[in-house]
């Protein structure tokens, strides 16, 4: 299990002095999940986000930075890296890696009206058209290719019995023809800014791959619109639109997107499984996979006919 590091003021002033942003005048801790200890900085020059990762590696969070100053360079709207003084995008503490982001102001915003989803479905098609970053890696992080690591569970268990069910279904909606190119992997409503209610920025490139298009909107889907723990057909209808004023589906696109979807919240599903119950064990989190569990079961029982007609007509 992960131990999470304690930042206090004289480590984060230790761990500041390497950066090129002046001396610390104020911080706040940040929730930083099991992932990170988080805190936000204001310095002299500005206000930064400090992490500290208690779960990444150094090659993880290399491949993090490299990937976000690559989206600075592309002008998409996400975190900026500080480098530190050496250079180097990401210092050593403990013998965890260390990073520092320029802190962009802005609210989560949950539930999404249908001009939000919108906006957010346009911001995901135009990070679509970027040229993969050379280090991505080609396939996702807790995709079907990772349930497996799991399977002994499968024969007394409702959810993994559903899960390994499905894989036969998941895997022929993953045909070698499937468009795949730069995804995001994990645009929930919490890993976005909003300012003065339109989009300012998409936050947390962890499981950034190049993967399957339609698995990211799938994602997007059930991290953005869903809503009383179900699936809005309204506000997918209106994200997907905003995605199709950047680039249109293609005909196996559409054909499998409702698959995707369901898809999307059977990984999520295993995630939180895996994470709470087998590699960072907590009691008062173990059964937070079943809103995902029963979300995937929801989305997959959609008559295929309806589900087109409101999301894709």
């Amino acid at each position: 299990m992960a131990t999470l590091t304690v930042l206090t003021k004289e480590l984060v002033a230790r761990i500041i002095s390497n950066y090129p942003v002046g001396d610390v005048r104020a911080f706040h801790p940040l929730d930083g999940g099991l992932a990170n200890s988080s805190m936000r900085v204001l310095t002299d020059t500005g206000t930064y986000v400090l992490s500290v990762c208690d779960e990444k590696n150094f090659d993880d969070i290399g491949m993090l930075c490299s990937i976000l100053s690559y989206l600075e360079e592309k002008q998409f709207p996400t975190t900026r890296v500080i480098a530190a003084k050496s250079g180097a995008p990401c210092l050593e503490h403990d013998g965890k890696p260390v990073y520092l982001k320029r802190y962009i102001e802005g609210e989560v915003v949950n539930p999404l009206n249908p001009e939000q989803a919108g906006e957010v479905g346009t911001a995901l098609a135009r990070l679509h058209a970027i040229v993969p970053h050379a280090s991505l890696p080609n396939r996702f992080s807790y995709g079907v290719e990772t349930f497996a690591e799991l399977e002994e569970q499968a024969a007394d268990h409702d959810f993994f019995s559903w899960l390994f069910q499905q894989r036969p279904q998941i895997l022929d909606a993953c045909p070698d023809t499937l468009p795949r190119g730069f995804l995001h992997g994990d645009l929930f409503y919490d890993n976005m800014l909003f300012a003065d209610g339109s989009l300012k920025a998409v936050l947390d490139f962890e499981e950034a791959c190049a993967y399957y298009f339609v698995f990211d909107i799938g994602m997007t889907a059930i991290g953005c619109c869903v809503v009383d723990g179900r699936l809005s057909l309204e506000l997918t209808a209106a994200m997907v639109a905003g995605y199709q004023q950047e680039r249109t589906l293609e005909p196996v696109e559409r054909t499998l997107l409702q698959r995707h979807v369901g898809y999307s919240a059977a990984a999520t599903a295993f995630w939180r499984y895996r994470q709470y119950n087998v590699r960072n064990p907590d009691p008062a989190m173990k059964d937070h996979y079943r809103p995902m569990y029963d979300l995937a079961r929801q989305v997959l029982g959609i008559d295929a006919g309806v589900f087109v007609k409101a999301v894709l007509a």
